[in-house]
Order: C-alpha cells, then structure tokens, then sequence
C-alpha cells in the first residue's frame, strides 16, 4: 500500500473587490467572527493589559451564571456597605445601606459602569469582593481566558490584575452565547438611580449599525479600551481593543473595524457534511471503489484575498484494503488558507465493501496487479 495525495479544488466563487490591509491605532485588538470563533485581525492580542471596567464583563457573566442556574432572582435586593459607597471613579450613586435589586446594579454596572455597583454586586453574591474574585478566576480558566488573572469586581488599578484583548473577546461571545436573554442589558441606552441620569458608555450603540454591546474601559495604565459586537443579519463580530490615547480614539477605532470585518470578509461553506471528496479503488473487495465523504461541514470566515489563495490536499491509502466499514475514516481533507491553521477533513466510507470471495481471492489480486482494477469491475 501506498500514500496517495491528491490535488482537490474547491469550488468556490471569487469575488472581485479592492483589497486593502487593514491595521489599527489600539495598542492591542482582536476581531473575531462569532459563529466561527476565527480570529479575523489581531495586534499584540495575547499582550498582557490591564483591562479596566472591560473588567465588568466577568463581574457580570458571574452574575448570570447565578440567575440562570440557581434561584436567585434580580429582584433580590443587595445592601450597599461603605466599601462600595466608597468607590471612586465612575459610580452609580449608590448610598450606604441602601437596598437595591440585583436587576438595578446590573444596569449600574452595565450602563453607567459603576464601580460603586460592581462591588454590591460582588459583596451580595460572596460575601466579600475577595472572595468574588476567586470566583470570577474560576470562571476565566473555564471558558479558557488562560492569560486573565482578576482581583477585583470592578477593574481599579491593582496589581496582579490582568488580561488579554482575546481572553476579554472568548469572555465576550460567552457572555453572548451562553445568557442570550440577560444579554439584553446591554443594548440598553440609559439608566437612572438616584436620579441621576447617565447614558451607556458604549457609543457605538447609536452609530455603529448593530451594534449592542458591551463594554468600554479607561486607566491611566491601560488607555482608552473597549469590547464591542454587532450583528447584521445573521452575523456577528466581536471586537476587543485597548491603548487608544482618547475617548474619539475608541470609538473610531473599533467602528473601523467592525464596519471592516462586515465588509471585507465573508462567511464560506467550503466543504459540505456527506460531500463527495474523491472515489478510490479497493483491494480485494466485492465491489471495485468506493466513495470518500466529508465526515462534516466546514465553514471558514475569509477575506477575499484568502478567498483566491486556498490550497487543498486528499491523503489516503491506495487501493483501500478490504473489508471496509461505512463511516470509517480512510483518508484526510487538508485545506490550507494564508494567515489561518490548517483545517484537516476526516473522508469517510459511504457504503461497505465486503472481502472477495475467498476461492477468487487469488485471481482477484493478480488481476489487480496486472490490470489495476478488482475482479467485480
């Protein structure tokens, strides 16, 4: 037996467009498609940062985790303790022993970023902010932040507090995919306690078509920040950036690039499940080939300059050895695209093949030598 690779071209429609390379004034950024998990863009995405109040996302994804799970409710009250009525920076405007819901501290935290409402929440659901740290570590190397470590509820300044532009994006699509309902606070566009009226900090959500969420961030150590997503259509694009110099800077700067992932990358389905790969011949079998499938489907999020520059391979034995079972893998997909892994396709059996014939076992095989085909051909 042999390896056999085989040159496979895949079908796909090229689409002209003016192709420009895209980069960014953020010290640190990452875009991400959504439904693919594909990193579209990255610039230093693995650089440890301070996150700031992008903090907040975990602070609230731990609150979720609580209201989906168990039976607290968001009307359950919290009271506030002098710690978090002490909190400098952006506040909420909570008062000492004031009793508030679970559902007004979110949106606190949420819209106004409140670091006052950050560590309510934190205290309410562990006892101390402390301990709420410990959970929100747990929760990081679960969903596989493995570059995050945090020590507060509330991102302030302290050290041994640290993140990624990508951990903060595998943070972000799970709190979108995970809690769909609770995510909805997000979207929200103003909120008032105490009544004072402050509107959500994300301004993308009034100039970035679909944009609804998440959440900006600011220190003197970390610069201008902020994890943003949109959706258009069925699609969505996750964005992290930090170390912008201004507020403007932000904005602009992830628009950019949301508005670039929309517009200059595309969703492919390369490879359909149960799609024909390639036939190959069979050694001493009752039937002559059999047919290689796509074990599953494969989508890629491309730009289309990666679009004209894919490259695929097939690997098998040939001839495949009888018997052969239906479903079994006996071969491989590699397809290579410029600037991402390589995707490897197991190529599975359509059909059974059952061993020749025992007493034309042997002119079967001298036939395949001297002819290269089997006996039922």
């Amino acid at each position: 037996m042999r390896t056999q690779t085989i040159t496979f071209i895949l079908l796909i429609f090229l689409i002209s467009k003016n192709l420009f390379a895209i980069d960014t004034k953020a010290e640190q950024a990452i875009v991400m498609d959504f439904d693919t998990n594909e990193v579209l863009f990255e610039k230093s995405s693995h650089s440890k940062t301070p996150p700031a109040s992008m903090t907040k996302i975990m602070t609230v994804y731990a609150a979720f985790d609580r209201l989906k799970n168990t039976d607290l409710s968001i009307n359950n009250e919290c009271t506030v303790s002098a710690k978090a009525y002490k909190m400098g920076g952006s506040r909420t405007f909570l008062e000492i022993d004031d009793k508030v819901s679970i559902d007004k501290l979110l949106k606190g935290i949420i819209i106004q970023s409140g670091n006052d409402a950050s560590v309510a929440l934190a205290e309410c659901l562990a006892g101390t902010e402390e301990d709420f740290a410990k959970l929100m570590n747990f929760y990081a190397k679960k969903i596989g932040m493995n570059n995050t470590n945090f020590v507060n509820s509330s991102g302030w300044p302290e050290d041994n507090h640290y993140s990624t532009v990508h951990d903060l994006a595998v943070l972000s699509n799970a709190v979108i995919r995970e809690f769909p309902d609770l995510y909805l606070y997000f979207a929200d566009e103003e909120f008032t306690y105490n009544d004072i009226k402050q509107p959500n900090r994300n301004k993308l959500l009034r100039s970035v078509q679909g944009a609804d969420g998440l959440k900006t961030g600011f220190t003197k150590a970390s610069g201008w920040g902020i994890a943003a997503t949109a959706k258009r259509e069925n699609r969505r694009i996750t964005v992290v950036i930090n170390g912008t110099n201004s507020s403007r800077s932000r904005m602009n700067e992830s628009a950019n690039l949301i508005n670039w992932a929309f517009s200059q990358t595309n969703q492919k389905e390369l490879v359909k499940k149960d799609q024909l790969i390639t036939t190959a011949d069979v050694w001493l079998g009752d039937k002559a080939r059999v047919n290689l499938i796509s074990s599953k489907k494969v989508i890629s999020t491309l730009s289309f300059d990666q679009l004209q520059l894919i490259k695929s391979s097939i690997k098998y034995k040939k001839p495949l050895e009888a018997p052969i079972s239906k479903g079994s893998t006996y071969g491989k997909l590699l397809i290579e695209i410029e600037g991402k892994p390589d995707i490897e396709v197991d190529l599975v059996a359509d059909e059974d093949v059952g061993p020749v014939n025992p007493i034309l076992k042997s002119f079967a095989a001298l036939k395949y030598l001297i002819f290269g085909s089997t006996l039922n051909e």
